[in-house]
């Protein structure tokens, strides 16, 4: 199989997770993305204070959440507001890291999200399949 009859995109399923999987999801996505050298600085270009920031925010976030483990309404609070910034966040880079992609496929590989593959040929097969049932289908009721 050829690289061009495979899509891969990293899958946005960040947003749906509880306390608990995304604080691992971002501890992940940390260890991943700290100095990795198979993922070059000019990934950022566009916001070149964006790993940073982000590795910050999920520190406080870890403090934050084992604090709320306690049952502080104030910790859980605050919990979900930085949950809501690393979100905005995770979603700055996803967009930054398929567009490097382009140019570099494997750096998906390393960069700790979750990916999904989208075999194009295969949906282009069903498409085929389907418009020549419809083509059937209407040919048989015309017919009738």
């Amino acid at each position: 199989m050829t690289v061009t009859n495979v899509l891969i995109r990293i899958l946005r399923n960040y947003r749906h997770m509880g306390p608990g999987k995304f604080h691992a999801f971002v501890l992940k996505i940390v260890r991943a993305l700290t100095d990795n050298p198979k993922i070059p600085a000019s990934t950022w270009g566009a916001n070149p204070n964006l790993l940073a920031t982000f590795l910050e925010v999920g520190a406080k976030y870890d403090g934050v959440y084992h604090k709320a483990n306690y049952g502080s309404v104030l910790d859980i609070s605050e919990r979900e507001i930085l949950q809501q910034q690393l979100i905005a966040y995770l979603d700055e880079m996803v967009a930054d890291l398929e567009a490097e992609s382009v140019r570099n496929p494997e750096i998906l590989i390393y960069c700790g999200f979750d990916l999904a593959k989208e075999r194009r040929g295969n949906t282009r097969k069903k498409i085929a399949h389907a418009a020549a049932e419809a083509t059937v289908a209407e040919h048989y009721t015309d017919n009738t």
